[in-house]
């Protein structure tokens, strides 16, 4: 018999009945694509359906300068310090000495007016951010002796007559953990008309933070200061701490 489908004569099945299951492939072959897209999407969340990887965030600038809060505590990274209290006077961020990267410092007068001029000779004292080109990396101990060196010129002038003596074999201890550390302390000797003072002590002790910045606590003190201006210096470098 001819005709487009067989007969249960001819036992051959019908064509027809083939179409759905065609159809039911085709889905299937397309709910399978739209799995595997949504498995990639999810395993790669970095990626935006249709487009490149989004870049990462930025990371956030370093600090470059101290923090100070009204308790006279100055912080930078990890270490913090609470500066010298009264008879000091301190101000916020200043203007830092020739070469160095910040600076917060306190200062008390010892002899005011010392001079027709008018010139104070005070005792001063404060932290400093030390720049990377003064740093010997690996050795805290030459970063500090560059420290020093810079120092004596910004804190005397030329005729100041300054002329750095020995200098002195005792470390000064602070807390912080063995090798981060340094100092370097010698008397300066001062020639100045009209001044009783024969020399300022000069201390710098330097701290190597984790980051491998460094920050230098500093004390230039005349011979002639008061106990009261000692006791306050001696008890803010006691402060100095290296702590998140």
């Amino acid at each position: 018999m001819s005709g487009q489908g067989g007969t249960e004569a001819d036992g051959r099945p019908d064509p027809v009945v083939r179409l759905p299951v065609a159809v039911l492939a085709i889905l299937a072959t397309f709910v399978v694509a739209l799995l595997v897209v949504a498995l990639v999407v999810r395993l790669d969340a970095d990626r935006l359906p249709s487009g490149p990887p989004r870049d990462p965030p930025p990371a956030p600038p370093e600090a470059t300068t101290f923090t100070v809060d009204e308790a006279r505590t100055v912080r930078f990274q990890e270490f913090s310090v609470s500066l010298a209290g009264p008879p000091y006077v301190c101000g916020d961020l200043q203007t830092p000495p020739a070469g160095f990267t910040a600076y917060v410092g306190c200062s008390h007068v010892v002899h005011p007016d010392y001079d027709p001029a008018g010139h104070d000779w005070s005792a001063v004292t404060g932290v400093l951010l030390v720049p990377d080109p003064m740093v010997t990396p690996g050795d805290v101990g030459e970063t500090t002796r560059s420290v020093f060196d810079a120092l004596v010129p910004q804190l005397f002038s030329t005729t100041d007559h300054p002329v750095p003596g020995r200098v002195s074999s005792d470390e000064v201890r602070v807390p912080v953990p063995p090798g981060r550390s340094s100092s370097r302390l010698a008397n300066v000797k001062v020639t100045v008309k009209g001044l009783a003072t024969p020399y300022d002590r000069l201390v710098v002790v330097v701290v190597r933070l984790g980051s491998g910045r460094h920050v230098a606590f500093f004390s230039d003190f005349p011979h002639d200061g008061s106990k009261a201006a000692l006791q306050a210096v001696s008890t803010s470098l006691g402060t100095v701490s290296l702590q998140r």
